[in-house]
């Protein structure tokens, strides 16, 4: 899997979450504070748009979602885990 068919994974496990948890683009784009039709072109596969990193750490925040159910959504990841991939993300955030 190349990196844009990755960077399609992610944008497409926020949409299903966005979907499922019956949240528009508009109220995505308040809680990102990006504009909605920068979520528009994010989730449009024309477009070569793209979530920052901080951004995903925003939706998983503001909508109480596990870091891995975005980047690992196929696969169980145990508790320990998961707080190890935080910390991690967090500190990539710190770094970008």
């Amino acid at each position: 899997m190349d990196n844009i068919d990755y960077q399609d994974k992610i944008i497409q496990s926020i949409k299903r979450i966005r979907i499922e948890r019956d949240i528009s683009q508009a109220k995505l784009s308040e809680i990102l504070g990006i504009s909605r039709g920068q979520i528009g072109n994010i989730e449009n596969p024309n477009y070569p748009h793209k979530y920052t990193l901080k951004q995903i750490m925003n939706v998983c925040e503001k909508l109480d979602v596990p870091i891995e159910q975005i980047f690992i959504p196929d696969q169980e990841v145990k508790l320990e885990c998961s707080l190890v991939i935080k910390e991690l993300m967090d500190n990539v955030i710190k770094y970008e």
